[in-house]
């Protein structure tokens, strides 16, 4: 069952088609082209006019005018991001470097013994071959 099998009413279908009803005339959808393009070169600043075929001023179009005004902005944005970037390879590669360093400084600071463990003096830390060493 479709939804035109139902709740028709022939009467008022026929007054709202007759009201809905595009103009026959040729001359009505040519006045309409005139009145919208007259209206978008109205609203068009000088500086997305641009001289038309005809000699009338025609609105540019293209999808990156919107966004004209955020070029400086988003310029900003950009090299701050730039130096935050930069800033943060430079941060972790010292810090690792330093890390790298100290890491190196202590491993060689400790004195080892004959098996390539720190030798230490806490009893706790203690083996039976180090006990038997002295």
């Amino acid at each position: 069952m479709h939804s035109d099998d139902f709740d028709r009413d022939p009467a008022v279908t026929l007054q709202l088609r007759s009201m809905l009803r595009p103009p026959a005339d040729a001359a009505y959808w040519d006045s309409l082209e005139i009145r919208v393009m007259e209206r978008i070169a109205a609203e068009a600043s000088p500086a997305q006019r641009s001289p038309g075929v005809s000699g009338s001023f025609a609105a540019i179009t293209g999808w990156w005018e919107p966004f004209a005004e955020w070029r400086r902005l988003g310029g900003a944005v950009a090299v701050a991001a730039m130096a935050l970037t930069a800033w943060g390879f430079w941060h972790t590669s010292s810090t690792e470097a330093r890390l790298s360093y100290e890491a190196a400084v202590e491993a060689l600071s400790m004195p080892l013994d004959s098996m390539g463990r720190p030798v230490t003096d806490w009893p706790r830390e203690k083996t039976v071959p180090d006990l038997f060493r002295y």
